[in-house]
């Protein structure tokens, strides 16, 4: 029962994965999505030079196949909605995931941007990860949260879309956009900002059959 919910957790954790703790090309990942993460909204706070935003979804469907050979899982939900994922080698028994098995997934995240002044020294990245099992009876369930904080420049500034790049220290890119009462204006690219990331995921898996 545990090992068969710490490949559903890792899996589904990856269905909704974030801008900054969850990324294809990072190696702390165990598993990541083929679509690209969301782009949180970012929006003015009381406190100058900072902005946040935050993102939330929420999916239940099941199962609709495992590809152990691509080790990827496909899931279905409500409207036609399919979303695949791929899991890294770190993760064990995914054959335990079985076709039909019910996945409700709740994601949550923010992300905060406070603008670093000149001559400020870059925050070191750090990332932690904890994963706790709840589960009980045939429903499987646990939380995943991750939080992260280090240093991103902007790379690029898309003034029709608002769409702004950032990229860490290890050149890996990330996209966010500004909100309508965020002016762009006084950011140029070079401009850096200290990036705090929580997110926080439920998760409960029901197998199809009873074990």
């Amino acid at each position: 029962m545990t090992r068969r919910h710490a490949v559903a957790l890792a899996s589904a954790a990856a269905l909704l994965s974030s801008p900054f703790a969850a990324r294809a090309d990072d190696p702390r990942m165990a598993v990541h999505g083929q679509k690209a993460p969301p782009v949180i909204t970012l929006d003015r706070t009381d406190e100058q030079g900072v902005v946040a935003g935050k993102f939330q979804d929420d999916l239940a469907g099941h199962v609709k196949s495992v590809d152990l050979a691509k080790r990827e899982v496909t899931v279905s939900g409500p409207g036609g909605r399919v979303e695949t994922v791929v899991a890294g080698p770190e993760v064990k028994n995914l054959e335990k995931l079985e076709r039909g098995d019910r996945v409700e997934i709740h994601f949550r995240a923010g992300l905060v941007l406070r603008l670093q002044g000149d001559g400020t020294e870059d925050v070191a990245p750090e990332v932690t990860k904890e994963i706790k099992n709840t589960g009980r009876g045939d429903v499987l369930s646990g939380t995943e949260t991750v939080r992260a904080r280090l240093t991103v420049t902007v790379l690029a500034i898309d003034p029709v879309t608002k769409v702004v790049t950032l990229e860490d220290g290890d050149k890996r890119t990330y996209q966010v956009k500004a909100g309508k009462d965020v002016s762009l204006d006084r950011v140029k690219v070079g401009d850096r900002f200290r990036a705090t990331y929580s997110a926080a995921m439920a998760v409960a898996v029901k197998p199809v059959y009873r074990e």
